[in-house]
């Protein structure tokens, strides 16, 4: 990640420091961003715990309304692609497949600083389902289409695309 991207994670973290405090990630998380991100995780974790504050609950449990049944799907998509299985693996995809079910685009759900990072991430932890984007559509849409795919149903969207200011450019014949 470049100077711009360092600065734009400290700039959105601080600006979350003024929100109440969120409760401590759970270990697999934290430790799945730090083996991963290093240096960066403490900020992804706070932009990400503050975006799903549902996810945090004592008891372990996701806390996903009911809209967001396919989250066992997504979790399979993914491990169905991971470049090893390994606990890592298995803690980054749940860590995806739960940030799916944000209302945002998934980069900015996952609280990565930029929409390169997760291309990249995608590229060095599910390198197989990285190669099946030919199209390089967005990320939380290509994971619906693969379910749907699978499902063999024609016309997919994610559950927030409809309301997504950039839903033509996905929907109408634009790339991303």
């Amino acid at each position: 990640m470049n100077d711009l991207s360092h600065a734009y994670l400290a700039a959105r973290a601080a600006s979350q420091e003024a929100q109440p405090a969120v409760r401590r990630l759970p270990a697999w998380l934290a430790v799945a961003l730090e083996t991963e991100f290093g240096p960066l995780a403490p900020q992804i974790a706070t932009l990400w715990a503050a975006r799903h504050p549902w996810a945090l609950r004592e008891d372990g449990a996701s806390g996903l309304e009911a809209r967001h049944e396919e989250y066992a799907d997504l979790l399979a998509l993914l491990l169905d692609h991971a470049g090893t299985d390994d606990a890592h693996s298995a803690a980054l995809a749940r860590w995806i497949a739960l940030s799916c079910c944000g209302d945002d685009h998934l980069w900015e759900d996952l609280g990565l600083p930029e929409r390169p990072a997760l291309g990249a991430l995608i590229a060095r932890r599910f390198p197989a389902l990285h190669a099946k984007n030919i199209h390089q559509l967005r990320w939380k849409r290509f994971f619906y289409k693969q379910l749907c795919d699978r499902a063999e149903v024609r016309l997919c969207r994610a559950p927030s695309c409809a309301e997504c200011a950039e839903y033509a450019g996905c929907f109408e014949g634009g790339a991303g």
